[in-house]
């Protein structure tokens, strides 16, 4: 209970969360403050987060509360039945994006594949994980296969793979979403669900759950994302405990960082295409040519925040005299929730318009003239959230984000730091996500 009241002591001490509200986030000219200042007031907010923190926050706390309180025998009937249904609903899942992009004409009107690709398994299954615990670990049709091997063979142990195969997917994934010239077709979509499967599935198979926690890259991300969650499974059991606190069990796996970073670019790389700067750039551009520019504003973006997050974790590492091997990939984990914040900015809208359209066309698979679930012949509500809704929680998502990012970070540091004594050598890392959380609403309001 001592470090919860910190949370929202940023937000209250500049009275953002009343500003933000007022306001909304539109438009330059509709802005309460201007842009600079915006940005001033969202790094303030991070500084004296920082400043509570290291007032009263002095021993390492994630780790000892990261178990929780069981409240669930997965083991029971209703456990059982839970993880039936989830895994049915995730062959479900998969199997209806591979089959529309063969049976269902290019067109995003009647062919669900975009949806479910782009709403479904990107957004709203990572972004539930942080809140109800790892979805996909729940519904993955490839942990099936997996459970099939270790009933085969006995379950291999996790070996400690590197992380960078996933890393690597997730970025073809982000190009193909941000920078390719026809992310929604069904040609470009069917590749990538095929290579998807036939990596994640073959190797379930062959090398069991282990394989899927180091190379399936949505099993990746929604592991870390999971952490932060408020429920986690572990042996069998479902527990509950504080959120973010079980970033301090996360092992920090070789590559964990470039996931992050990945990720974290992509994303930011989805604020900067949406402002009129680069828009200017592009709306002369078609095809490939477009791909072209694109793709070099996505490498831009990566490479921006990973030398960013390099050259604050190096400035730390030096200034503490610390060789540790995992330093980079363990101090990555303070941007698990960054990048969560940043989701739910950049994706809300999306999820909420484009997510009822989903609903809609599952009745309707296969563009057959189906009403399966009776919901064929209803039409999308624009009204259902409000723009000042939508802002709000876009702001509160980014900053909140970074601020959890400032709680994480100081606990790792207390944790792993040879001089924790010293809070100048957490300054670094304080600066850097005050200079994301800056730039990100920056980019939002400019969108």
């Amino acid at each position: 209970m001592g470090w919860c009241p910190f949370v929202f002591a940023p937000l209250l001490s500049t009275g953002m969360v009343a500003s933000l509200y007022g306001h909304g986030v539109g438009p330059p000219g509709e802005l309460p403050m201007s842009l600079n200042t915006l940005g001033l007031v969202a790094a303030a907010a991070l500084l004296i987060s920082f400043a509570a923190l290291v007032s009263g926050w002095r021993e390492s706390r994630f780790p000892d509360a990261a178990a929780g309180r069981m409240v669930l025998d997965l083991g029971s009937a209703i456990g059982r039945g839970s993880l039936i249904l989830g895994r049915i609903f995730g062959i479900v899942l998969v199997g209806l994006a591979v089959a529309s992009c063969f049976v269902v004409a290019d067109d995003t009107v009647v062919n669900m594949a975009p949806r479910i690709v782009f709403v479904a398994l990107w957004i709203v299954i990572p972004v539930g994980s942080a809140f109800l615990g790892d979805l996909w670990r729940w519904m993955s049709p490839f942990e099936t296969l997996a459970d099939v091997r270790g009933r085969r063979l006995g379950e291999d142990a996790d070996n400690g793979w590197s992380l960078y195969p996933a890393a690597a997917l997730l970025c073809g994934f982000l190009w193909l979403e941000l920078a390719y010239h026809r992310p929604a077709g069904r040609t470009p979509l069917a590749v990538m669900l095929i290579i998807w499967s036939a990596w994640s599935g073959i190797g379930a198979l062959v090398k069991g759950r282990g394989w899927l926690r180091s190379h399936d890259p949505l099993a990746v991300f929604c592991r870390l994302v999971a952490a932060i969650s408020p429920i986690h499974v572990q042996d069998g059991h479902l527990y509950v405990r504080r959120p973010l606190v079980g970033l301090g069990k996360v092992h920090p796996q070789v590559g964990l960082s470039a996931v992050v970073l990945v990720v974290l670019g992509g994303t930011s790389f989805d604020g900067l295409s949406r402002t009129g700067w680069w828009e200017n750039i592009i709306s002369a551009r078609h095809g490939w040519n477009a791909t072209v520019f694109n793709t070099m504003g996505l490498l831009f973006s990566m490479a921006l925040i990973t030398a960013l997050f390099l050259g604050c974790v190096r400035w730390m590492q030096r200034k503490d005299d610390n060789d540790d091997a995992d330093f980079e990939d363990g101090f990555a984990l303070s941007l698990v929730p960054v990048a969560v914040g940043y989701a739910i900015a950049h994706y809300i809208g999306m999820g909420v318009f484009e997510g009822q359209q989903l609903l809609i066309q599952i009745s309707d698979p296969f563009d057959r003239g189906w009403n399966l679930f009776g919901t064929a012949d209803e039409y999308v509500n624009y009204r259902i959230i409000g723009p000042t809704v939508i802002a709000v929680v876009q702001a509160l998502g980014i900053v909140g984000g970074h601020v959890a990012g400032v709680m994480v970070g100081h606990d790792r540091a207390l944790a792993t730091l040879r001089r924790k004594e010293d809070l100048s050598g957490q300054v670094p890392l304080v600066l850097l996500l005050a200079s994301l959380t800056a730039i990100a609403l920056i980019l939002l309001v400019e969108a």
